[in-house]
C-alpha cells in the first residue's frame, strides 16, 4: 500500500469556511466511490489559535492536508486528476508527495467515517539541515527523535512520521518529512504537549540538531474512507 499527502491552498476569492465546505462536498464522494482508494483522510486547517495556545493573527501556509492510501502511483495520479478536475476553482495550489508512513503510536478509534475526529491533529513540515542527507535525516528522526517524542509529548494520542519519498507535482516545496501529532483534546495540546520544561528543552535541542525551518498546521481530522 502506498501513501500520498497533498497540501492544498485555497483560491484567494474564497473564505476558509466556504473552501472547506465545497472541498469536502466535491472531493469526498469521488474518493469514496473510487475502488482503488483504501483510505482517505481530509485534515482541515481550521483550529482557532487560542485552542493551541497561540495569539490570533497570521495565515497558515495551507488550508487542507489530504492523505490518500492506494495500491500504486498510477492509482493516486488517476484519483488526483479526478479530484482536481472537480475542485480546480477552489484550489490555488496543491503540492503532493509520496511518503513512507511510520506509525509510532495509534489511537483507539470509536467514531464513524465522515465524523470529525476528536481533538487536534497537528502537522509539522520539516526540512533537513544542510549537513544532513535525506537518508540521514530519516534515520535520525526514527532512531533518535521519535523515542524522545514518545517520552516527552505525554498528551500525544497518536503519532505518525511521514518520511517524504519524493514530490508528485512539479515545483513542490522540498520537504523531507511531515509529522502528524494528534491530541485527543485541546487541553491535552495546550497543557500536556510536554512533560516538563526539561522535556521541552530536550525536544527543541534535538529538532535543531537535524532540521531547519518548517511549518505547523493545526487541523481537524475527518476520516472520509477507511
Amino acid at each position: 500500500m502506498e501513501k500520498f499527502l497533498a497540501l492544498g491552498r485555497r483560491a484567494p476569492h474564497l473564505t476558509r469556511q466556504a473552501f472547506f465546505d465545497e472541498f469536502v462536498a466535491r472531493a469526498a464522494p469521488l474518493v469514496v466511490a473510487a475502488p482503488q482508494v483504501s483510505r482517505y483522510v481530509v485534515n482541515l486547517v481550521d483550529v482557532p489559535a487560542e485552542d493551541v495556545g497561540l495569539r490570533p493573527g497570521g495565515e497558515p501556509a495551507f488550508d487542507v492536508v489530504a492523505e490518500t492510501w492506494v495500491d500504486s502511483i498510477g492509482d493516486f495520479l488517476a484519483v488526483m486528476a479526478s479530484v482536481s478536475l472537480q475542485t480546480q476553482d477552489l484550489i490555488q495550489s496543491a503540492p503532493a508527495y509520496q511518503v513512507s508512513e511510520h506509525l509510532e503510536r495509534d489511537y483507539d478509534r470509536d467514531w464513524p467515517a465522515g465524523e470529525r475526529s476528536p481533538g487536534i491533529k497537528s502537522f509539522y513540515l520539516a526540512k533537513r539541515r544542510d549537513d544532513f542527507s535525506h537518508e540521514a535525516f530519516a534515520h535520525h528522526w526514527g532512531a533518535n527523535h521519535a523515542p524522545l517524542a514518545l517520552r516527552h509529548h505525554v498528551g500525544m494520542w497518536r503519532y505518525v512520521r511521514n518520511v517524504v519519498t519524493g514530490p508528485m507535482t512539479p515545483g513542490a516545496p522540498d520537504w523531507d518529512g511531515m509529522a502528524a501529532l494528534h491530541f485527543r483534546t485541546s487541553a491535552d495540546f495546550r497543557e500536556r504537549f510536554y512533560d516538563s520544561d526539561e522535556g521541552r528543552r530536550i525536544i527543541a535541542a534535538d529538532i535543531a540538531s537535524f532540521t531547519t525551518g518548517g511549518r505547523a498546521l493545526h487541523t481537524s481530522e475527518y476520516i472520509v474512507k477507511g
